[in-house]
């Protein structure tokens, strides 16, 4: 009897420390939960957080092997064609794409102080075309083939189509006026002017070439 006793008594302490095992095995597993929780919450709230407005200065966007393809910058630098380092002549942001071997390719871009904004294509060796509109009412639209082009143009001296070879106008229709050209002279002059405070005769003439015969540039220029 008193042997009997004893061994249900040793049972019955051995159920009792299984089951106090299984509560604190359970009232931890409960803490962990409890706690743990929340923070999966939070975690899945930021994954899923729309930001409504990101400011930075620039974002640059890198292919697989590291080169960048695509600069968004608020300070973009000076063009870089065929290897060599181009000046821009004003400050420009906005958008560059590059090609696969670091390449600029083309842009979309406001410049200042002048307030022109441009689209551009570019080859591996000079810019190829250009879409453009000034700060005004004036708009261009020029494609190249190295020192050949062909151009709409609207601004001061109305609507027209030009062409040019070897950097210089050979076609234009309608023909600009020699009262437009004195305009379009002045104006060429003060857009230049924004980039050189005193641009040579020389960088005046060679630019207005490119808008109007060589004799009225050379008349409206006083250089005759």
């Amino acid at each position: 009897m008193e042997k009997e006793l004893r061994e249900r008594l040793t049972r019955c302490e051995q159920a009792n420390r299984q089951t106090r095992l299984m509560l604190c095995v359970s009232l931890t597993l409960l803490i962990v939960l409890a706690i743990g929780q929340p923070g999966l919450t939070q975690v899945d709230a930021q994954q899923s957080q729309v930001v409504d407005i990101l400011r930075v200065a620039e974002i640059v966007i890198v292919d697989n092997n590291g080169v960048d393809r695509v600069r968004l910058s608020g300070q973009l630098p000076d063009a870089v064609i065929n290897g060599k380092s181009i000046p821009r002549g004003e400050k420009a942001a906005g958008i560059l794409l590059y090609d696969d071997t670091g390449q600029e390719r083309g842009g979309y871009v406001t410049f200042s102080p002048s307030g022109n904004v441009a689209l551009t294509l570019d080859t591996r060796k000079q810019q190829v075309a250009l879409f453009a509109a000034d700060a005004e009412d004036g708009a261009v639209a020029r494609l190249w083939r190295g020192k050949d082009w062909v151009e709409m143009r609207t601004d001061a001296g109305g609507a027209r189509l030009s062409i040019g070879r070897s950097d210089e106008l050979v076609v234009q229709e309608p023909a600009i006026s020699e009262i437009q050209a004195k305009e379009i002279c002045s104006n060429l002059i003060g857009e230049l002017e924004k980039l050189d405070e005193r641009p040579s005769s020389e960088v005046v003439l060679r630019a207005c070439k490119q808008r109007m015969t060589d004799s009225l540039c050379r008349s409206c220029l006083g250089l005759q």
